[in-house]
């Protein structure tokens, strides 16, 4: 792995002394379950981590439920071209409630909900607000497809180059939600929640009843799922070399790589592996610094995400194409805020969003200027190129 993944265990022990409680680095290579040198990016997750019973450690089940309940919610917003969406549907799905989705077992997972899982890390009163934004988008997504058969015009809800549902002020409020989930559901649970002091105090002595696996082992998988749920990271289609199997979050950090300005994302997979490893080896220091990493890494992600969508919009052709970009960048700018001591939190956010969205007409009114005033900002927050598009 590279260098600069390697931070000194002084300042991790600094970082994350919650989450120490004082254990002692064991040397890597040195007495351990999982050696750290034979870790690579074609490591099989679920073949390295097993338990005494010599089957697979590694369940994150839960984690993959609720991505397929995002699936079908997406696939649904998305029947607004040719169909009126129903708010409701939409939010039962958020909610699970009242078998809204198509796929009986999603039903059947009462227990599992999007909304429970989105903005989990936030005060009560502040996750409540953000997750009534979720639910405010469902209505004006059903509302702008009633519109589905006039072309939109400044003014007027409905089609853009006949494939892109937009409301009167040109925003796409399916892209709106599939984006702003990527950070307030998978880059909140992976960086706040399963990274957070709480879950990485949990038991790593004793196996979870009826389980081969011991609580804190199990957290780390549980983020590991909100990135993929494939054996390795990143993976390409077997039918077809040219694709990859990563959705959502874990697509997106794959089009990231040094070459713009990010990590490679072989090199996220890596600290997964190593941080896990740790885990087994009871080595806190060496999981202290895949947690900095992961959590620096993942938020920058979706920052050079960001900046390149801003700059795609001024390149676009049509209306359409130059809408759905500003609308798949409005929602990675409001995911910045659920990265861990956001470099752009909440107020922030919401200030560069107002830039995007606040103006009478919305999209139609928007600036070159406009878009570069935000662009610009999140770039110097971040230390990355303001110019850098990626191949998304």
């Amino acid at each position: 792995m590279k260098n600069k993944l390697l931070i000194t265990a002084g300042f991790a022990a600094v970082v994350f002394a919650s989450c120490t409680k004082g254990d002692s680095s064991v040397p890597a290579g040195e007495n351990v379950k999982v050696p750290y040198v034979g870790l690579n990016s074609g490591t099989n997750y679920f073949e390295i981590f097993k338990g005494a019973d010599n089957k697979t450690s590694v369940d994150f089940s839960g984690q993959t439920t609720r991505i397929n309940m995002l699936k079908e919610m997406d696939a649904y917003m998305k029947t607004g071209l040719t169909a009126s969406v129903s708010a409701e549907k939409l939010v039962n799905m958020f909610e699970n409630k009242n078998a809204a989705f198509s796929n009986s077992a999603l039903n059947a997972a009462t227990d599992k909900t999007i909304i429970s899982k989105t903005a989990q890390s936030f005060a009560a009163v502040d996750a409540e607000t953000e997750r009534n934004r979720f639910k405010t988008y469902f209505t004006s997504l059903a509302a702008a497809s009633q519109s589905r058969s006039q072309t939109a015009a400044q003014g007027q809800a409905g089609l853009l180059d006949g494939k892109y549902l937009v409301n009167e002020k040109g925003f796409e409020f399916g892209q709106f939600v599939q984006k702003s989930l990527m950070g307030a559901m998978m880059l909140d649970q992976i960086s706040n929640i399963y990274f957070g002091g709480e879950k990485q105090n949990a038991d790593n002595n004793t196996l979870v009843s009826g389980k081969n696996y011991t609580q804190l082992e199990h957290h780390w998988d549980e983020a590991y799922g909100y990135l993929t749920s494939n054996e390795m990271y990143p993976k390409k289609d077997p039918a077809d070399a040219t694709k990859w199997l990563e959705s959502y979050l874990g697509s997106y950090v794959r089009q990231v790589s040094a070459s713009v300005g990010g990590e490679n994302p072989q090199d996220i997979y890596l600290a997964f592996l190593k941080g896990r490893a740790a885990i087994v080896n009871k080595d806190m220091p060496i999981r202290d610094q895949q947690i900095a990493y992961l959590r620096n890494n993942l938020e920058k992600a979706i920052a050079i995400i960001a900046v390149s969508y801003l700059n795609k919009t001024k390149t676009a052709t049509t209306d359409g194409a130059k809408f759905h970009s500003l609308s798949e960048g409005y929602g990675f700018v409001y995911s910045l805020r659920y990265g861990y001591n956001a470099k752009i939190n909440a107020a922030k956010s919401n200030e560069l969003l107002s830039i995007l969205d606040g103006k009478t007409n919305g999209f139609w009114s928007l600036t070159n200027a406009d878009i570069d005033n935000v662009r610009d900002q999140i770039a110097a927050a971040f230390g990355i190129d303001k110019n850098v598009v990626v191949n998304h």
